[in-house]
Parts: structure tokens; C-alpha cells; sequence
């Protein structure tokens, strides 16, 4: 299986070119749609996407392109990460896996445009790997990984980085589940938040916190939008205080 992400939108060609590629390579090729509608240029979201899908897809490619520097220097990469795989630009989209990944390769295709290196060299590879076709790739060092702020908690205080603002407006942190049990609620930004189990405890409208289905602390608005409320966005720290 071959999994696409793209920040392509649902517009243009572009997405029906790289599976075009993929089919005169490999036409049993089965090709699931992950998302089109990475916000564009963003990086940062396509490394929460795959974190978020890895765990739901064995022996799969994952292909992303997200790649605001394509046709510059940097490399195209193919991951090793148990039984699968990512194939997409060295930006940085393997942050949130790379304890993950077990070897990273550079792929050798040479692009036909500077320009469309998802339908050239990532669609390509993607179908030699996933019939076990190895040739046009060779072994490389780590990749690049960005920068971010790892969670930590001193005494009721935790500190977290804003990783994702989802279609809800749901505003989600690297926060762990497991630092925030037996809480009943949050004080951020001079405001308390009670901590529920699921949206609909909270009143309409209400800001409240929860873990999500990433195990992962998570604002949002009973029937509303967090991301209205909270002035934060991704990258962001952020600071709370635990309420007993």
C-alpha cells in the first residue's frame, strides 16, 4: 500500500500526476488518500500527520510532499521505520518519528521538472519499495530533524509546545497523557479550563481541556473553536498550571 499527503489541495492535477507515475510503475498498486489539505507549506503539520498515521498502517509508503524548498539542494529521502516506509523531501517531516526510523536512505532518481519532485522522484520510489525494487536508493546518515520544545513538568506547572491546530480549531500540545491524571483542571493564561473526558461534558461554547485520540492534551470549544480563543499557534511554548 501506498498512502499520499500533500499540501496540493484538491484543485489542481497535481495529486492525479503522482498517482499516474506510481501506476505505469506498478498498476495493482492500492493507493490510499491520506490528506490533501495540509496547510500549504507547512511542515510542521505533515510531521503531526504522519506521527498521527503511523500507528494505523503496516507494511505501507507513506509518500508526503510538503516541500517548500524543492529543487534546491536539499535531498529526497526514503525512511526505514519498522515495516514502512516515508518517502518525501529532508525538511524535517520525520521529527516526530526519527526515534523511529532504522535506516534513511537518499533516492538517485533524477527529477525530469525542478519543480514537481512529488510526481518525479517521490511517486517513483515510492512504487519501486513498495514491489521491493531497492536499486534507486542509497544508504545515508540521519535526516533533518527540527527543532522543538519537549514537554516537562516541574511540580504543578507543565510546559509544552503547540504542535497542531486541527479543522475544529482544536488546539493540541506535545503534552503526554500520563503527566496529567487525576487533574481536574488548568490555569492558562489567568484562566481556569476544567479537564474533561470528552467534549460533549462541557457546556456549549465552553473552553475545556481533554487528551485526545493521540493521547495528547488537547483546548477546544464545546461545539466552537479554540483557536479563536487561545492567541497560540504552532510552534508555540506554552505554559500551564495544574489545578487539584
Amino acid at each position: 500500500m501506498i498512502t499520499l499527503t500533500t499540501d496540493f489541495g484538491y484543485s489542481d492535477h497535481y495529486v492525479a500526476a503522482m498517482k499516474g507515475a506510481i501506476y505505469k510503475i506498478n498498476p495493482h498498486a492500492i493507493i490510499v488518500d491520506v490528506t490533501h489539505g495540509i496547510k500549504r507549506h507547512s511542515i510542521r503539520h505533515a510531521a503531526y500527520i504522519l506521527n498521527a498515521i503511523l500507528p494505523y498502517f503496516k507494511n505501507v509508503v507513506h509518500v508526503f510532499v510538503v516541500d517548500p524548498g524543492v529543487g534546491t539542494e536539499r535531498k529526497n529521502i526514503a525512511a526505514k521505520i519498522g515495516d514502512s516506509w516515508y518517502v518525501g523531501p529532508d525538511n524535517g517531516i520525520v521529527t516526530y518519528v526519527a526515534d523511529k526510523i532504522d535506516k534513511t536512505f537518499e533516492i538517485t532518481i533524477k527529477p525530469e521538472s525542478a519543480t514537481f519532485h512529488g510526481r518525479d522522484v517521490f511517486a517513483p520510489a515510492a512504487a519501486y519499495i513498495d514491489i521491493g525494487v531497492f536499486k534507486y536508493i542509497k544508504e545515508i546518515d540521519s535526516p533533518y530533524t527540527f527543532s522543538y520544545f519537549k514537554p516537562k513538568k516541574e511540580g504543578q506547572i507543565l510546559e509544552g509546545e503547540v504542535i497542531h491546530v486541527d479543522g475544529f480549531g482544536n488546539v493540541i500540545t506535545n503534552i503526554p497523557e500520563d503527566v496529567v491524571k487525576d487533574v481536574k483542571g488548568f490555569k492558562l493564561l489567568d484562566r481556569y479550563i476544567r479537564f474533561l473526558p470528552s467534549y460533549g461534558y462541557a457546556y456549549r461554547d465552553e473552553l475545556i481541556a481533554l487528551i485526545n485520540s493521540e493521547h495528547l492534551l488537547e483546548f477546544a470549544v464545546n461545539q466552537g473553536d479554540a483557536s479563536a480563543i487561545l492567541p497560540f499557534e504552532i510552534g508555540d511554548r506554552i505554559c500551564i498550571e495544574i489545578q487539584r
